[in-house]
């Protein structure tokens, strides 16, 4: 969800201007296509159910020889024409040989955002194209209720041909279960208790 841009902030921003932010502001906003998004704080269940499913997903076999899944870090789209970042709930990429690096799109393999009525436009429309324009292979949107139950997941996986998000399957029946990149089965309740 986004709110109002803080007085003391410019409404468009490169990269370099991003870089110099003191961290606690930094850590508010997305840019995206130049211009500054300020996020809304998550309410704590969504924060929970983001935090036990990269834990999760980083337990389980992956297809991949090594990966890592984090929460809320920086994942630069893209820098031309305009700087454009995102901070999805839930990254999982490849091991980065360098320690303290952040992930690029490139890196990425699959990324989740988990979604609350107030943010599933956003979530299912904006963020799912951005991400499919960079060739994330993977994007799950986790549906949370107005009693941040989870509702569903939404398995979307990438058509590279045609560039964009293809739905794979609807996870309803209380699991998630992967079976690209990470597989193995995780349960909603362990991701909500």
């Amino acid at each position: 969800m986004t709110m109002e841009l803080p007085e003391h902030l410019p409404h468009e921003m490169t990269e370099e201007q991003y870089r110099r932010l003191p961290e606690n502001i930094a850590r508010e906003i997305e840019v995206v296509h130049g211009h500054v998004i300020v996020c809304e704080s998550p309410v704590p269940e969504h924060n929970r159910v983001a935090r036990r499913l990269a834990s999760a997903m980083e337990q389980l076999p992956s297809t991949e020889p090594c990966i890592r899944a984090e929460t809320d870090i920086d994942v630069v789209l893209w820098r031309v024409p305009k700087f454009t970042f995102r901070r999805p709930d839930v990254t999982v990429y490849r091991c980065l040989p360098e320690r303290g690096a952040k992930p690029e799109a490139s890196d990425a393999l699959i990324v989740v955002e988990v979604s609350s009525p107030s943010t599933a436009a956003e979530d299912l429309l904006d963020k799912k194209a951005q991400y499919a324009r960079v060739g994330i292979p993977l994007y799950l949107v986790v549906s949370l209720d107005t009693k941040y139950e989870i509702e569903e997941v939404r398995e979307f996986r990438l058509d590279a041909h045609a560039g964009e998000y293809r739905l794979h399957r609807l996870h309803r029946e209380g699991f998630l279960e992967l079976e690209h990149v990470i597989i193995g089965e995780i349960s909603f309740a362990d991701l909500v208790r």
